[in-house]
């Protein structure tokens, strides 16, 4: 049984593929980035987009474009090609005594 250090170690360890493709989307006169695409694990043809935002105003239109080369993208290491993120660490408090269970 392994424990939750090395576990972390191990997720650590493990390399991201980088995003195929960064989206886009078209706010005001500009260009926002509101997520990312990897081709899908399985090798079927597809892409897996994880969209981290939505900017005020979006109408629901964007782009898949090529990342620029000086680029990086949030979720370059927070994903993984099924585009399921990640769990936060877990992090454990002991109640105190009298303290209630929130329902």
């Amino acid at each position: 049984m392994s424990t939750i250090s090395e576990r972390a170690q191990q997720r650590v360890a493990r390399q991201r593929p980088k995003p195929q493709y960064i989206a886009r989307a078209k706010v005001g006169n500009g260009w926002v980035n509101i997520g990312a695409a990897w081709p899908l694990r399985s090798g079927e043809d597809g892409l897996s987009l994880k969209l981290t935002s939505i900017p005020i105003g979006f109408d629901g239109r964007f782009v898949l474009l090529p990342p620029l080369g000086n680029e990086e993208h949030p979720d370059d290491t927070g994903d993984d090609a099924a585009g399921n993120p990640e769990p936060p660490p877990r992090t454990r408090r002991r109640r105190g005594e009298g303290e209630d269970v929130p329902a």
